[in-house]
């Protein structure tokens, strides 16, 4: 399943967001911050990240194999 792209530097992917924090943010290399968004919630408001990745994928991976398997 591919990351639905909202905006430049953001994604939604399997209810949470992904943020390129140097596109997003102005900070000094490439992160990608991983949040959850809660029920009823919308991907452009801000949370605090549960963790970051080095890239896209990464933080998808992350979401497959650690959030989404905690969540069972």
């Amino acid at each position: 399943m591919a990351a639905k792209k909202i905006e430049a530097g953001l994604y939604e992917y399997k209810g949470y967001c992904i943020e390129n924090m140097k596109d997003r943010a102005g900070a000094g290399y490439t992160l990608w911050n991983i949040a959850k968004i809660p029920t009823g919630g919308d991907v452009y408001d801000a949370y605090e990240a549960e963790d970051a990745a080095n890239t896209l994928n990464e933080a998808k991976w992350f979401i497959d194999n650690i959030y989404l398997k905690e969540d069972k």
